[in-house]
């Protein structure tokens, strides 16, 4: 029974000292938090993990862009016309980048890019989404044209600011807190941007549903137009035989 006091009492003699050097690994002041120079929040491999492993993400293209309503345009283009906008490159091989999406049920469009001297130097056709980069060979002012080649009008959402461009890691980010707190930011960021584009792209899948079912009725409604005429006729026929078989036409 001494025994057991005795054990009692070291047990809780000792318990603060474990518990003090528990939270001093938890005390910026008391412990020093090892620096990770290596740190990249834009980073989406695993820790430790090769770029070449076989279950590394592949690099995003749509998705990399924010699609937040008040940093991109959306517009209506107009069959057989185009809309045209205009980025500056300020030097020779400055970058001009943006994505886009086509929120219609016809969802395909072309866009080209043209150098100050009206000269296509990029050209996509026929995307419902896509990306572009353009590095042009001299600066000045470039035109950039989505044209819609159908006879239905389509509706747009172009955006030029990436995800990294709104939420960029300052040189200021010096702890490892500041961080995996812009790490986290930046992965808010992206599920923000995710869930507009999915906005978009089910917008667009309605449209197209309601045109696929539009298209179902048409064709509907025809057939039965042309089973009616038939009946009608088919009756009317086999009337006028009853009425003078003698008189009556055979089809032989």
């Amino acid at each position: 029974m001494k025994m057991l006091r005795t054990m009692t009492r070291l047990l809780l003699l000792s318990l603060p000292g474990i518990l003090a050097g528990d939270f001093a690994e938890l005390d910026p002041e008391a412990a020093a938090v090892a620096e990770d120079p290596q740190f990249d929040p834009y980073d989406d491999k695993p820790r430790g993990v090769g770029a070449d492993a076989e279950y590394a993400p592949k690099g995003r293209t749509v998705e990399s862009f924010d699609f937040d309503p008040s940093e991109g345009l959306t517009f209506y283009v107009e069959g057989g016309s185009s809309q045209c906008f205009y980025q500056d490159a300020k030097f020779e091989g400055d970058e001009l980048g943006g994505a886009y999406v086509v929120s219609s049920a016809d969802s395909h469009i072309d866009l080209e890019v043209k150098n100050p001297e009206g000269v296509t130097i990029y050209r996509r056709l026929g995307d419902a989404e896509g990306q572009y980069l353009v590095t042009p060979k001299q600066a000045g002012v470039h035109e950039l044209c989505f044209i819609n080649p159908d006879s239905d009008g389509k509706l747009v959402t172009h955006v030029t600011n990436s995800l990294q461009s709104q939420h960029p890691v300052e040189k200021e980010h010096v702890s490892v807190l500041a961080k995996y707190a812009s790490h986290l930011d930046v992965r808010l960021g992206e599920l923000e941007s995710e869930l507009r584009l999915q906005l978009i792209r089910s917008d667009r899948h309605i449209k197209v549903e309601e045109e696929m079912n539009k298209h179902v009725m048409f064709y509907g409604t025809l057939e039965c137009a042309v089973y009616l005429v038939v009946c009608f006729f088919q009756v009317y026929y086999i009337k006028s035989l009853l009425d003078s078989p003698r008189k009556a036409r055979t089809w032989v």
